[in-house]
């Protein structure tokens, strides 16, 4: 039987369905399906694996970011003695320029004859002229590119991938697993939970809360806005919290939830809008999925193609406080509009976004490769 071997990271809670997925249908194809997933300290908190196997042939490996400057550089232990076990035809992973057994990987491809598959977020934090110049000659060695969004396409096309390499998946999650609620049930359950945000309408933020996320700019955002009637309501933990924790801790207009993973529905149903002026993107998936008008900045990319100015929401330009808060009022105060940008989220995250059309790109291109 043929083997794929994905070698990721780490595997979060959103990842459960898509192996689940891809191990059923692939399996249909003759192919077995093979997960390396990256295990983080106990301690640790923002972006975080889950602890448990997700499909028949898992192992886990030790992992490690460390940051220097502007740069961040993963150390992946036992990763390639696996994939020698293993030998599969296929190896996807995620291309980090800064990871030295990706490297390595490219060498031991030319030793084992598989192909090696991007898993291409596509965006770089800190671009530089060393970083471009080292893509330029890692991203090459790739003969295939699965791209996250339009833009991850145009990256790679950038670093010299040729544009029969690349798929566009439009990475998301499984909207067909995601229950939604009335909002005023909704509304119910949230404010029963936090009192304090009382009949105010709710901004909602869900995800890692890091740095790179931006979250400052929304607070200075609601400076501007000066409502009585709105609150933030921030949903996630991260390394970057104890800083939000610190800067709201004398204001009335943001409720902080901390991590939530299973029932964090009813918080987007009860939400006016979804948030993100920073980094991000499945976030934005999730709250298309229950309804949401969305204002985003460029996230990881993806708000290219999630979010069409005026139709679903707001794509954020400067990306300033001021148009934010510009952005924000607008949904605020024309709930018709917003209810309209809300269903067109809906329509968008079930039709050329859905996780159906997501896996099929994935599996037609896996299956093509592998014979």
């Amino acid at each position: 039987m043929k083997r794929v071997l994905f070698v990721f990271d780490r595997v979060a809670h959103y990842h459960r369905e898509l192996f689940k997925m891809l191990e059923k249908e692939l399996g249909e194809n003759g192919i077995e399906l093979h997960l390396l997933s990256g295990q983080t300290s106990d301690n640790a908190v923002g972006r975080i694996g889950v602890k448990e196997s997700v499909i028949a042939y898992e192992s886990k490996y030790g992992f490690k970011e460390y940051r220097i400057g502007t740069y961040v550089f993963r150390k992946q232990t036992g990763v390639l003695e696996k994939i020698d076990e293993i030998k599969p035809g296929i190896v996807v992973n995620m291309c980090h320029v800064g990871n030295a057994t990706h490297w390595k990987t490219v060498s031991l491809k030319k030793q084992l004859g598989f192909k090696l598959v991007a898993w291409q977020c596509g965006y770089e934090y800190h671009p530089g002229k060393l970083k471009g110049f080292l893509l330029d000659r890692f991203i090459p060695h790739y003969d295939y590119h699965l791209a996250y969004h339009s833009n991850a396409r145009d990256y790679a096309l950038s670093h010299r991938a040729r544009a029969d390499q690349i798929t566009v998946m439009h990475n998301t999650i499984n909207e067909e697993k995601i229950a939604t609620l009335p909002k005023a049930e909704a509304r119910a359950l949230v404010v029963g939970k936090h009192p304090e945000i009382g009949g105010r309408k709710i901004i909602l933020f869900v995800g890692a809360v890091l740095a790179e996320k931006r979250i400052e700019v929304i607070l200075q955002a609601l400076d501007i806005m000066q409502r009585k009637d709105a609150v933030l309501v921030l949903v996630g933990d991260g390394e970057h919290l104890p800083v939000i924790r610190q800067l709201c801790a004398e204001r009335d207009d943001v409720v902080i939830t901390g991590s939530i993973v299973e029932g964090v529905g009813p918080y987007f149903d009860a939400a006016e809008m979804y948030v993100l002026p920073g980094t991000g993107g499945l976030g934005i998936n999730e709250a298309m999925a229950h309804r949401l008008p969305i204002v985003s900045g460029f996230a990881d990319g993806s708000a290219d193609d999630l979010v069409i100015d005026g139709e679903n929401g707001f794509r954020l330009r400067k990306n300033t406080p001021e148009e934010l808060a510009e952005k924000m009022v607008t949904i605020l105060d024309d709930s018709e509009m917003a209810q309209s940008m809300g269903e067109r989220s809906r329509e968008m995250i079930t039709g050329k976004f859905a996780f159906r059309e997501f896996i099929n790109r994935i599996v037609t291109e896996l299956t093509r490769l592998a014979q």
